[in-house]
This record gives C-alpha cells, sequence and structure tokens, in this order.
C-alpha cells in the first residue's frame, strides 16, 4: 500500500508513518514550513504544489495530520491562517485525492462542539464556539461532497505524546515542570485524554478494514485538563505541586473554550471489538517513549527524521526479503515434511522484529507492553504479564501462589491435584516448590483429568488443582470451577496448548485463578521463546509481575525511578525506613522476562491468532472426518459439546489388534511428522520415578496413553494438498496391515 503522510513531522503523522511503516506500506511523509531530510515540502494552501506530490507519489490511502500550529487561540487570532489551512487545504488535498481514487483519513476533534453537553456521539450536530472548531466542521463538509464513501473522519481530543518538536500538551507540562516552572491549567475543561500512538495504531486499523465515515478514536476516560497535567507530571517524575487548579476564566484564553467536551467510542469498540486505553495504561505506554528518547540531543528533529526515513526504507526491504526467501514451497509427497508443528509468519513479523532491533531497546519494553496490552485484551481479563517461557509461566504461578502477599499462600507439603498425563514442567514447579502432586487418571479420548475422580482425591492437605487442557482440548471446566469454589481451592489453568479454545463460548485461559500461555514455535503463536501469565486478581497480578521481575516490591520499570513518589518513604520488612524501594524485594523471584524482539514478534502473531485458530479447527475436521472409516483400528478424540476448541494437535490412540509404533513408523517414513502424548505417564519418567508424590487410583487410562496414544498435526501451515497426503497414508497403513 502506499500512503501519504501529511504532516509527517507532527506528533500524530510521525505515529501514523512509524505504525504504517512498521506494517509494510510504502510510506511518503511530508513536512511544512522548513526542509527535514526524508519528508517533503508542502504547502497544503498550494493547490498547485498539492497536485504535484500526489501526480508523483500516486497515493493509495492519504492521511491528513496537518493542522494549524498552535491551535485554537492562534486560530481565534488569525482566522485566514484556519481558512487557508484547515479549510482550502483540506479541500486541495480532497480533490488531489478524488482525482488519483484515493481514500482520505482527516483528523477532526470535539472542538467541533459547544462543550454544553458532552462527551459527543458521532450523529450528534456540531455547534462550534471558535474559528478552529469551526473551518474544522467546514473541512467535514467538503470531505462528504469531494470523496463521497472514500473519506474517514477520525474525531479524537486531548491527543498527546513524546514528541520533542510536537507543541502538545504532554511536551508543554514536561517542558514547564523540568524547567522548575510553575503553570496554570483549567479545571474545568474536559477531554478524553488520547495517546498519539494509540490513535495512530487504531488509525491503521481502520484503514485495514476499510472503514468509511466518522468515527470517534480516544482514550477510555473522560480528565479535566487539571487532571491530565497531574498523571503527566507523576509519569514523567516531576513535580506536580508546581501545578496549580484555575478556571478556564481565569487563565483568559483567546478562544471560547467548549467545558464538557469529550468523545463516546461506543462505534469504535464495536468496530474493533476491544476497549480504548485506559488513562493509566496510555501513561504508561508514554513513559516508556519518554525514556526511549534519554539519548536525543540537540539538532535531534533532523537526526529523528532521517532515522524514520532509514527505518521506512529498511522495513520496506525486510517485507521484500520475505517475499523473496520465505514465500511458501510446493509439497511434494514423501519429500516435503509434513510437520506436526511450526511457526507460520508473514512480513509483518520480521519486519516488527527488525525494527525492534534497530532499537535496539533488547530488554522488554514499549513492545512487550504493547503486547501484554493487547493480549489482556484479546482474553478480557485485567492482567497478562509475559515471561520467556511456558515452563516460566507455571513456576511463575505457582510461587505467585506460595507469596506471603496472600492471607493463606499455598506453602511446601500441600498438596495439589494435576493429571498423571501431562508436560513435566506443569509438574516440575510443584516437585521444585516442595508441594505434594496429587496423580489422578485421564479420560479415554480427551486425554484430560478425569472430572469424576478429583472429588475423590482431595485430602486434608488439598490446596489447588493445576490442570493442562491436553492437546487444546478443554477440561470439563464445569465440575473443575465447582469443585474449586466448594473446597476453597485454587485453580490454575495450564492453557500452553490450548490459546483460542473455548468452553461454554469463553476463552481458555479466564476460568482459573492463574492461567498460563506458550509461544514456543510449536504453539498457537510464536515469538521463539515466550509465555505469559493471566489473572483477573488485582492481587495475584502484582506479585505475578514481582515475581517474574526478581521478586520487587517496587512498580517501576527498569530504568525509572519513583513513580510511587514514595522512593525512599518506604518501611518495610526489617529494613530501616526510607530504604530505596527500588530494592526491596517482598518476594521470592527471578528475571523471568523475554527481550523486546520477542515481544514485538509476538504483536504480529496475536493479530494472526483468530486466523490460526479458525485453521486449526478447519484442519482437524479435515483429518477427523476423513478417519472415522477407521474407527474400528482408531479411538478418535471425544468432542465436549460444551466446547470449541482450537486443536494444538489431534490425539489418536490404537485399538486392539494395531501396534502404535508400526503405524508411527509408517507415517514417519512418509515424512510425516508424529509425536507421543508428551510425558505419557509422568511418574514412569526417570526425573519423577522418586519425586514425592500421592496417587489416587490406578492410572490404567494413564498408561494406556503411555502405550498406545500418538498425536498428528493441525497446525495452520498444513495445507489441503498434505492432509490429503496424510489420510491417503492411513489408508494405506490399514490396507496391508
Amino acid at each position: 500500500m502506499r500512503a501519504l503522510i501529511i504532516g509527517a513531522s507532527g506528533l500524530v503523522g510521525a505515529s501514523v508513518s512509524r505504525v504504517l511503516g512498521r506494517n509494510g506500506a510504502e510510506v511518503t511523509g511530508t513536512t511544512w514550513g522548513s526542509e527535514i531530510p526524508g519528508l517533503r515540502l508542502l504547502d497544503i494552501a498550494n493547490g498547485e504544489v498539492v497536485r504535484e506530490v500526489f501526480s508523483a507519489v500516486l497515493p493509495e490511502v492519504v492521511v491528513l495530520a496537518e493542522n494549524t500550529p498552535d491551535g485554537m487561540d492562534r486560530c481565534e487570532c488569525q482566522p485566514g491562517l484556519a481558512e487557508a489551512v484547515n479549510v482550502e487545504g483540506t479541500c486541495h488535498v480532497a480533490s488531489a485525492a478524488a482525482a488519483c481514487g484515493a481514500r482520505l483519513v482527516y483528523y477532526s476533534s470535539d472542538d467541533i462542539f459547544d462543550g454544553m453537553l458532552g462527551p459527543y456521539s458521532e450523529d450528534e450536530p456540531p455547534s462550534p464556539l471558535n474559528v478552529y472548531g469551526k473551518s474544522q466542521w467546514t473541512a467535514e463538509e467538503l470531505l462528504r461532497e469531494l470523496l463521497p464513501g472514500r473519506h474517514l473522519i477520525i474525531r479524537t481530543t486531548a491527543v498527546y505524546g513524546w514528541h520533542r518538536t510536537s507543541p502538545n500538551f504532554a511536551m508543554f507540562v514536561w517542558a514547564q515542570l523540568q524547567a522548575g516552572k510553575r503553570i496554570r491549567v483549567a479545571n474545568d475543561q474536559w477531554c478524553n485524554p488520547t495517546l498519539a500512538d494509540y490513535l495512530a495504531e487504531v488509525t491503521a486499523q481502520l484503514i485495514d478494514m476499510g472503514t468509511a465515515g466518522i468515527v470517534n478514536v480516544a482514550g477510555r476516560e473522560r480528565a479535566t485538563r487539571f487532571d491530565m497535567a497531574v498523571a503527566l507530571a507523576r509519569t514523567m517524575a516531576l513535580d506536580k505541586d508546581l501545578i496549580t487548579s484555575v478556571t478556564t476564566a481565569e487563565l483568559g484564553q483567546s478562544a471560547r473554550h467548549p467545558l464538557q467536551g469529550g468523545l463516546k467510542t461506543e462505534k469504535l469498540r464495536r468496530l474493533l471489538g476491544t476497549e480504548p486505553l485506559t488513562l493509566a495504561e496510555s501513561m504508561q505506554r508514554l513513559r516508556r517513549a519518554w525514556r526511549a528518547d534519554t539519548h536525543v540531543t540537540h539538532g535531534s528533529a533532523a537526526v529523528s527524521s532521517e532515522a524514520l526515513r532509514l527505518k521506512s526504507e529498511i522495513n520496506t526491504k525486510v517485507a521484500e526479503y520475505y517475499r523473496l526467501v520465505h514465500a511458501p514451497k510446493a509439497f511434494v509427497p514423501f519429500q516435503s515434511r509434513v510437520n506436526y508443528a511450526g511457526r507460520v509468519f508473514g512480513a509483518e513479523e520480521m519486519v516488527n522484529l527488525v525494527d525492534s532491533a534497530l532499537d535496539f531497546w533488547l530488554t522488554l519494553g514499549p513492545w512487550g507492553e504493547l503486547f501484554e496490552h493487547k493480549m489482556k485484551k484479546w482474553l478480557g481479563l485485567r492482567d497478562f504479564a509475559l515471561v520467556n517461557s511456558g515452563s516460566s509461566a507455571n513456576l511463575t504461578a505457582v510461587m505467585a501462589l506460595m507469596s506471603a502477599q496472600l492471607p493463606n499462600p499455598l506453602r511446601s507439603g500441600d498438596e495439589v491435584i494435576t493429571p498423571a498425563v501431562t508436560f513435566p514442567t506443569t509438574v516440575s514447579p510443584l516437585v521444585h516448590s516442595g508441594m505434594i502432586p496429587v496423580f489422578v487418571d485421564c479420560e479415554a479420548g480427551t486425554y484430560n483429568i478425569n472430572p469424576n475422580l478429583i472429588e475423590e482425591a482431595i485430602g486434608p492437605k488439598t490446596r489447588a488443582i493445576m490442570v493442562p487442557h491436553t492437546l487444546g482440548n478443554p477440561c470439563d471446566l464445569d465440575a473443575l470451577c465447582d469443585l474449586a469454589r466448594r473446597h476453597n481451592l485454587f485453580l490454575v489453568e495450564d492453557a500452553c496448548d490450548a490459546l483460542g479454545s473455548k468452553f461454554r463460548g469463553r476463552l481458555i485461559g479466564t476460568f482459573g485463578d492463574l492461567s498460563t500461555f506458550s509461544f514456543f514455535p510449536a504453539h498457537h503463536m510464536t515469538m521463539g521463546e515466550g509465555g505469559g501469565v493471566a489473572t483477573n486478581d488485582p492481587r495475584l497480578a502484582r506479585i505475578v509481575q514481582s515475581v517474574r521481575d526478581w521478586g520487587r516490591d517496587c512498580w517501576c520499570a527498569p530504568g525509572e525511578s519513583n513513580t510511587c513518589g514514595r522512593r525512599f518513604g518506604w518501611q518495610l520488612g526489617d529494613l530501616p525506613r526510607g530504604y530505596d524501594h527500588k530494592y526491596i524485594y517482598s518476594n521470592l523471584g527471578y528475571n523471568f522476562k523475554p527481550t523486546e524482539m520477542q515481544a514485538a514478534i509476538g504483536v504480529a502473531q496475536l493479530d494472526r491468532l483468530p486466523e490460526f485458530c479458525d485453521r486449526r479447527r478447519r484442519n482437524f475436521q479435515v483429518l477427523y472426518k476423513g478417519l472415522q472409516e477407521f474407527e474400528d483400528r482408531l479411538l478418535l478424540p471425544r468432542l465436549d459439546p460444551r466446547s470449541d476448541p482450537a486443536w494444538f494437535g489431534l490425539p489418536l490412540t490404537v485399538r486392539d489388534g494395531t501396534s502404535r509404533n508400526e503405524l508411527v513408523q509408517f507415517l514417519e517414513a512418509a515424512n510425516i511428522e508424529t509425536r507421543q502424548i508428551f510425558g505419557g505417564n509422568i511418574l514412569k519418567q526417570p526425573a519423577f520415578r522418586d519425586a514425592p508424590s500421592r496417587i489416587h487410583g490406578t492410572l490404567e487410562q494413564t498408561d494406556r496413553v503411555m502405550r498406545d496414544s500418538f498425536f498428528i498435526g493441525v497446525y495452520p501451515g498444513l495445507t489441503n494438498a498434505m492432509l490429503e497426503f496424510v489420510l491417503e497414508r492411513f489408508a494405506a497403513f490399514f490396507k496391508v496391515s
């Protein structure tokens, strides 16, 4: 996609350029005024120059992010400027876009309303109070006339971000307070503070969706300008006491400012299926950008713009490299490998990886923060902590439940019920923590813990249930949640194999006190190595983050200081009062964080997750249906009508008279990968033979799985030709055996 960003040197334009370039678009940016390397000079008030630029670029999408400098008050004093840029300039851009068939994105604001009855929805009639608002409303009307059906008007409010050359409110607060100057800020002007990076990301999504018309894009919460200034001061560790709360009337501003402003975002929620950023989430991301910019020196505007141009060029080349090197290859039976699992990725993942590498942040940073935000939104949970593997996720979850910050934590000697058919790192954290795994048999066909046996296995020392959803097939969560509630047990879902699976329409990993995920290449999405812990419990969320981050009590990100404002004001444990909060440890913990580069891959992968899950379900159904003719020789998976698995693999158990080893070797000889169902009976594994444990029942079905079961792949990289070949090989085996 060829994108022309008009106003790419400004806060919003630079953010949109970065996001679209990261997504593989061919981006051309313009600036108004002085020359900036990598950007074209363009005065949109000059129609002839606008037409020349459009003829040279031939954009498919145009983003008009240029607005009158200094905004509302300057326009009131210089109405001709507002007319030239906001009205005539918009008219020139819209006409040129119409001539070349481009779509146009235009940024408007809540200043088109009088601020009497805010917040405002998209369909409420504008009634601007000042020259600036009137010019924006006129521009909106022009777009409807000149580009019917091919314009997107994004109304936003109180846009801010870390951008040294932008006169936005965040930079004003930072510049004044870090210089020790007092500022007066209105306490009666309401808005929805909107982070520029979030605005840019949503813009890119709406462009991809082909959205037209008017959409409000703003932060989730309304706040006064004074509240916003205080939040900014805290975020950037500045003195909030330098901010004086005053009324708008006391400020004596040139323009009449709407007071009860702000925007409703219900339409945006419907379009994207997610909530806008909260003010706290936005401030957290701003803090990361602020920290990342500490290397900037004088002349940074030119350096930053040149770097932006180079990065865009590199990202474009990376996307070309992907198409040349990693394009899918034709399947050749017996020669091509039919993997049981594998990474599926596109140019976006490689571009994100390189983009992150160029920033050279390395440790977990803004990409990680973005991934955590997107992941918790996708799950619909309060918190998600990114870690370096699914195994570390399980260990983090167990250690969190042992925290002294809980009123009744797990302790060594406590019992935890878990299935004997399992992956070793579901059990290893229990053994290492001194707890006693209580092993329960599985069900034939589901390969999950038998819910009918759990209550019998509960004893006086039982404190928790920790269960994996085997191969993505959900456990009976009605039974598990009921047992956990009635017996006051912690429930931990090991959802490493089940990302995207559902039970009663609800995502797996949202039922337990804690849930764990893996982003190893074999799983539903990947970042190479990686995992996560999710929870809806705010206290557990705080503990999980502490365990992941060395056990620290401090919530400052690495490299940050005093975001609580009491860095030397705490007294915890037996430490002296005032001991540096950054070096107070309230939990046993480790550094379980992944790198920023892994998180960058994960951000792109998460966008593909719904498609990945759909393809897994489809591939499973094709194989399941094709294998039904062999049900006299194979036990096929048992499907629970309450569940909708996004299968990790298709498990099979040979019936009497069929040898698993012979079938597996026959398939492997045809280059079709197979896998055993993880550890089989984990107690038979050398590492666990002498581990303290309690066994409930006979583990008869567990031993059968160990002896007779295996699974084949259903991952998204399998093509129709591969699936047909797999079924043909099964038919060939049963024909001769």
